[in-house]
């Protein structure tokens, strides 16, 4: 009985750490996948014309692959379909990472990752990586995500 408590505690505390890796839970009303209703805005400067020196690099790749387990998978899935197991806890629903990859640019996407969602028009509980993630390993995740195709 001991042992199936513990068990029983472990699970629930990594679900709330799940849920606080993702961000929490936010109440907006419109979903990122309407397309009719969302336009993605361009990155702001700094972000703009950034481009990724490890695009096609399997070594950056597997990398990527490896901290995107460990730092996305959570809200974003195993193959970037929005389906990680906090993510029907969030909303709007995680991206789905595959599903527009050709008009995506480096930029947006180390935007993205970099500062988050909490920002207007996302509305978005994307926690903000920079601090956590260094710009390298941001590429990298990009690199890995830019596999999913779309």
């Amino acid at each position: 009985m001991k042992k199936s408590w513990l068990i029983l505690t472990a699970v629930l505390s990594l679900s709330t750490l799940l849920l606080i890796a993702c961000g929490g839970l936010s109440t907006p009303s419109t979903s990122l996948f309407d397309e009719a209703e969302f336009v993605r805005p361009d990155p702001p400067g700094e972000y703009s014309d950034a481009v990724n020196p490890y695009e096609g690099d399997p070594d950056a790749i597997a990398e990527g692959q490896e901290l995107y387990q460990q730092n996305c998978v959570s809200c974003h899935g195993p193959t970037g379909q929005g389906d990680g197991p906090a993510a029907s806890a969030l909303e709007p629903e995680p991206t789905v990472l595959g599903l527009d990859q050709s008009i995506q640019s480096d930029g947006y996407l180390a935007w993205r990752i970099t500062e988050g969602g909490l920002m207007e028009p996302f509305r978005s509980v994307m926690p903000a990586w920079k601090g956590i993630l260094n710009e390298d390993k941001v590429w990298k995740i990009i690199a890995y995500i830019r596999t999913f195709g779309g």
